[in-house]
């Protein structure tokens, strides 16, 4: 099961890619996020462990599987039979403005309990991506 969002943001990418990689504050700009804590070192980094707390929703540990600095990172939640995929891509626009671009997939195990939540994740992901955009053109 797949799920996505996206969202055009009037700032430069640096500037989105700085707010989106500070996970710990997210709970400041979105209202899909209760308290986001990185387990492992100071920053996202592949391996780095992160728990995230959201209403509604249960407690995970997030795995950081990829960082491509400036462009996108994505993180893994649960055991290979139930696993949760959630990236977070950005995209550089012709107007210097910035795309961000979040999918959630979720498989074997997760999918089920994904098709229960599927409102749900859906509007969890329009809302941090919207709420990313106000949080950046803020700014």
């Amino acid at each position: 099961m797949r799920h996505e969002s996206t969202a055009d943001i009037p700032a430069p990418v640096q500037q989105v890619w700085d707010v989106l990689i500070d996970v710990e504050r997210w709970p400041e700009w979105t209202p899909t996020m209760r308290r986001v804590e990185i387990l492992d070192g100071a920053t996202l980094a592949e391996g780095t462990r992160v728990r995230v707390r959201q209403p509604r929703l249960p407690v995970l540990v997030w795995t950081v599987d990829e960082v491509r600095p400036g462009e996108a990172f994505s993180w893994v939640s649960g055991p290979a039979a139930g696993r949760t995929r959630a990236t977070h891509e950005l995209t550089v626009l012709p107007d210097g403005g910035t795309r961000i671009a979040l999918a959630l997939v979720q498989r074997g195990l997760s999918a089920v309990f994904g098709a229960l939540s599927t409102g749900l994740t859906k509007a969890y992901l329009r809302t941090e991506a919207e709420s990313l955009r106000a949080r950046c053109s803020a700014g």
